[in-house]
Formats: C-alpha cells, sequence, structure tokens
C-alpha cells in the first residue's frame, strides 16, 4: 500500500447545527498524520452532507437537480478549506484541487498538478466533484483515487459498519463483516451508490468502511 484515498463524509466532521466537529477534524488529522508517518501517501475527497446535501436541497426546496448539485459542490469546497488549513496546522503539507474555477490557494485538477502534487509528497484534497450535476463524492471518491494512483480506499462516516439495514431505524440490523462489490449492488446497501461501486470493481480497489472514531493506525 502506496497511496490510499480516504473519503470523509460531511456528517463525520459536523457539530451542532450542521456545522463543524473540531475535535473530530482535530481528530481526523491525527490519524491522517498517522497514515502520512507510515510513509503511506494520503488523498482525500470531503463530502459536503454537513452544510447542504444537493438531493435534499432539491427535495426540500423543489429546486432542479442542478442547481442542487451545485450548491453541493461548493459545499465540499468548503469542507476542503476546513480540513486544508487544520491539516497543516498539524505540520501536513496539503493542497486543494478542484474542477470548479475559485481562488484562496485552490490549484486546479488536472492529471499534471495531480502528478506534480503526488511527486512533492503532499496530501491532496479532491473538491468539487466533476464539476458536473448528477455525480455523487461516492463516485467522485473512486475517480480521485484512480487519477492520484491509490490502491486503497478509506470510508470514514459516523456509521459503526456496514449493516444489512439501517441500525438506527431495525434493531434486528445484521453486521456484515465483508462483501463483494456486486453484493453491495444487489443488495442496495447504502455505503456507496452504485456508480461507484462499479467503477471500483474495475480496477479490484478495495474499499474499507470505518466509523469516525476509528483509529486508521492504532
Amino acid at each position: 500500500m502506496n497511496r490510499s484515498l480516504i473519503k470523509i463524509s460531511g456528517e463525520a466532521i459536523s457539530g451542532v447545527e450542521g456545522k463543524f466537529d473540531f475535535e473530530a477534524i482535530s481528530t481526523i488529522c491525527q490519524n491522517i498524520k498517522n497514515v502520512a508517518s507510515e510513509g503511506i501517501g494520503v488523498s482525500l475527497v470531503v463530502g459536503g452532507g454537513n452544510i447542504i446535501r444537493g438531493r435534499d436541497f432539491k427535495n426540500s426546496v423543489n429546486f432542479s437537480r442542478k442547481t442542487a448539485d451545485a450548491a453541493g459542490m461548493l459545499a465540499t469546497v468548503i469542507n476542503g478549506i476546513i480540513l486544508r488549513d487544520s491539516l497543516r496546522l498539524n505540520g501536513l503539507e496539503s493542497e486543494i484541487v478542484s474542477t470548479l474555477r475559485i481562488p484562496f490557494g485552490i490549484k486546479h485538477n488536472d492529471s499534471f498538478t495531480i502528478a506534480d502534487l503526488i511527486n512533492k509528497n503532499r496530501i491532496i484534497i479532491f473538491c468539487g466533484g466533476v464539476g458536473l450535476p448528477y455525480f455523487s463524492t461516492d463516485t467522485i471518491s473512486i475517480v480521485a483515487a484512480f487519477m492520484s494512483n491509490c490502491n486503497m480506499i478509506l470510508k470514514a462516516t459516523k456509521a459503526d459498519g456496514i449493516y444489512d439495514k439501517d441500525p438506527n431505524i431495525y434493531k434486528d440490523a445484521k453486521r456484515i463483516p465483508e462483501l463483494t462489490y456486486q453484493e453491495a449492488i444487489d443488495r442496495d446497501l447504502k455505503i456507496m451508490d452504485k456508480t461507484a461501486f462499479a467503477l471500483a470493481e474495475q480496477k479490484r480497489l478495495p474499499i474499507h468502511i470505518l466509523c469516525k472514531r476509528t483509529e486508521l493506525f492504532p
């Protein structure tokens, strides 16, 4: 394992009223520092659910999918800025890349920029999706992993594992220790979307699910 992509949900860094839990962010940064200290390169994709989810925004105010997804993409940039500066405060050189043209020291997401950041051993934070609607951050995580030569994905969420149904609703939900991409698709498990699983399967990219309190490297 020489480079891994860590997918962090917006909920994993959320605090009161959907803002930011800086204690959780600090813990995440320390875990990333542990990973980097093992000589493993790190790429990150962060969701925007603590600020706004595109699909929830669309459902609640009846905006178009394009408008809702645009709001969601910008939310990931806000979270990326918070994570970038938090990582730097922990002594980790990190840069944001985005397909959206945004100032504030955010680099454009292209293969040459990414190759340069990998050569400089920077932590790369992918934000803004692909700059187009209809793509989830799960799908973008797989694409970002391909672009930055990652050979593993770690998805950090509030969940403490994979279940056959929502454990917050169903008391008889059963935990699933391991499953294939196709099993996840066939059972319609909501860990990641089906497009993400299909893309990961193309290169047999392993996906590990972690709750936000899990130590990446104890």
